[in-house]
Formats: C-alpha cells, sequence, structure tokens
C-alpha cells in the first residue's frame, strides 16, 4: 500500500507489509482457505417430525379416518359384510384421502408424487395390513367392532406418521456434491 493512501474498509484488513486481505484469505503462499459451504452457518432445514407437523397430520388424520369410519359403517349397515371385510376397504377409502391432503398439507409436496405416492402406499399397505390384524385380533378377544376399531386406529396413527414423515413424504434433497463435515 503506497503511503498516504486510505486504510481499505471491511471486511478487507491490512496484512503484513500492507498488503490487503480477505477474511479467511492467507497471506501465506501455498495456504489453504476453508471450504465454502451452500447452508449458512446456524441454519437448519425443519424437522421431519414436529409438533405442528403433527397436529396437520392429525387434523387429515381425522378427516380420512371419517372418511374410513363412514364407508365402514355403510358397508357394515347397509351392505351387510363382516366388520374386518368393511374396516379394511373403508381403510383404502381413508387411505387415498389422506395422502391427498396430507401430501400438500402436511407435508408441503408441490410435485414429486412419482416418487410420494409409492412410498405412501407401502406405507398405507403396511398400516392396512395392522389394521386388518389388528381387529381380526381384537374381535376375536372379544371386543365389539365399534370398541376395537378406535383402539387399532390409535395403533396405527402412531407407525404411519413416523414412516410417512421419515420416508414416504420426505422432501427429496438433491446430492450438492460436498462431502459431510
Amino acid at each position: 500500500m503506497a503511503a498516504g493512501s486510505p486504510v481499505p474498509a471491511p471486511p478487507a484488513t491490512s496484512g503484513a507489509g500492507g498488503a490487503s486481505t480477505r477474511p479467511g484469505a492467507s497471506i501465506h503462499p501455498g495456504a489453504s482457505t476453508p471450504p465454502v459451504t451452500s447452508t449458512p452457518p446456524g441454519t437448519r432445514t425443519p424437522p421431519a417430525v414436529s409438533l405442528s407437523r403433527f397436529g396437520r397430520f392429525l387434523l387429515v388424520g381425522g378427516v380420512a379416518t371419517a372418511v374410513h369410519y363412514l364407508t365402514a359403517l355403510l358397508l357394515l349397515r347397509l351392505a351387510g359384510w363382516p366388520a374386518v371385510q368393511a374396516s379394511a376397504t373403508g381403510f383404502v377409502v381413508g387411505a387415498l384421502a389422506n395422502y391427498a391432503l396430507n401430501a400438500r398439507f402436511t407435508f408441503g409436496l408441490r410435485g414429486g408424487h412419482a416418487r410420494h405416492l409409492p412410498r405412501f402406499a407401502a406405507v398405507a399397505s403396511v398400516g392396512w395390513l395392522l389394521n386388518a390384524a389388528g381387529m381380526w385380533g381384537l374381535l376375536h378377544l372379544g371386543a365389539h367392532p365399534y370398541v376395537a376399531q378406535p383402539i387399532v386406529t390409535i395403533l396405527v396413527l402412531f407407525f404411519n406418521f413416523l414412516l410417512n414423515a421419515l420416508w414416504a413424504m420426505r422432501p427429496h434433497q438433491p446430492d450438492s456434491g460436498q462431502s459431510p463435515g
């Protein structure tokens, strides 16, 4: 730097011999600078499992459960179906409503249904099996269908939320090309 020159404004600083440097830059030849990251320090992606997301999941689940129960009730009363088959069919109809509402409202998906719908279907299929097995088991223990169904619904609810939040509805994170750490 020439005598009488103004001092550089921050973030530049005066280094050895009056040379101007930037933060993170080295005045020593061959020294490396810290790697640049795309995520600013202190910021993170929202958690897949949160109380607010669970609340939205419950609200959507309430609507889907109403669809499930209404379908099962109509099949039981009007069509004379056995309780397990009526409940299982109601579950499938409720699952369709559940995907449409959860994809948008709970998990904020704006596309990617080719990836998320099959995963959701896998989770719903396992939930369907748990629902049918739970109903079968409780009915064989002597529970009334209207008592057994809410018990099974609560158990399947927690299973479905965790698998959907952590896997099926989790937004795709493209590889940034950077290694962790």
